[in-house]
């Protein structure tokens, strides 16, 4: 059964949900331990920002994301760490699960449209193509 569950959330209404799943199965299976990660993807600017320093803003938006699940899991009375990145989200995920010896990943779907993620792919499509674990997609 699974003992380490691997949560990437990004704030979104899927991450969300994921989450939500996640804690039902620790209700399920006590001994479990929940890693939550946040990745940051590096930003590429063609032109540059004026009085705005955007890694402030990522970095602010990234404490309220893994506030948010903190206080969620904490209120579920879960085991957990959190843990964050920066670069690839779906490499990040992948090295994370790996080193944190995560039997699962469990994570959001975008809903991305098959157009895009033909050409660009999706995060959740790529862990799933490249994790050593398997990876429960929450829609």
């Amino acid at each position: 059964m699974y003992n380490h569950i691997l949560i990437p959330t990004d704030g979104s209404k899927q991450a969300d949900k994921a989450l939500d799943t996640a804690i039902g199965l620790s209700k399920a299976l006590p001994q479990v331990k929940l890693s939550v990660i946040h990745v940051n993807q590096h930003v590429y600017l063609v032109e540059p920002a004026i009085n705005v320093n955007v890694s402030d803003v990522l970095e602010r938006e990234a404490a309220k994301i893994i506030s948010e699940a903190s206080g969620k899991l904490t209120a579920a009375g879960c085991r957990f760490e959190i843990l964050s990145g920066t670069g690839d989200p779906a490499q990040i995920i992948c090295r994370a699960a790996e080193e944190q010896q995560a039997d699962l990943i469990v994570m959001g779907s975008r809903g991305a449209g098959l157009v895009s993620e033909i050409l660009i792919g999706s995060v959740s499509h790529n862990v799933v193509k490249h994790s050593h674990c398997p990876v429960l997609i929450v829609k």
